[in-house]
């Protein structure tokens, strides 16, 4: 279950990636923010899933990540920090009756950055892990 779960996650964060591709051209600054959470969060649950962890919630994610990639030195922690600052970005982006005025392309600019550094470090150990992730690579490279 563990390698048929991971292609799904990546597959879903395929999906995210080319959602933000088409909310940057359309300058949806906070629409392009919650796919880039989600990419990154399905990547991440990829990972996991890549090893046999399956996590049940956000939080979950964020804390076996840690526990499993982050504490061991596999993954720099500022990519943990990177998941969490978009997380709590994400939630303004969905919640926020002004969000339409709380994001602008230059941050989003900044959360693009964040998401194209954690790829490069995760998608390895995704690989390594017999996951193909050729799509997403492709995907990387217009980030």
């Amino acid at each position: 279950m563990g390698k048929e779960l991971a292609l799904a996650e990546i597959e879903i964060a395929e999906e995210k990636l080319e959602a933000f591709l088409d909310d940057k051209k359309a300058k949806r600054w906070g629409n392009a923010t919650v796919n880039l959470y989600f990419a990154l969060e399905h990547v991440v649950k990829s990972l996991l899933a890549s090893v046999g962890i399956e996590p049940k919630s956000h939080e979950g994610v964020k804390i076996l990540f840690s526990m499993h990639f982050i504490k061991s030195g596999d993954i720099s922690p500022k990519i943990g920090r990177y998941l969490g600052n978009l997380y709590d970005r994400r939630t303004t982006a969905e919640y926020s009756p002004l969000r339409k005025s709380e994001f602008t392309e230059e941050e989003v600019t900044t959360y693009a950055q964040w998401v194209k550094e954690a790829l490069i470090e995760i998608l390895p150990l995704i690989e390594k892990n017999a996951i193909p992730i050729r799509k997403i690579k492709l995907l990387l490279k217009k980030l």
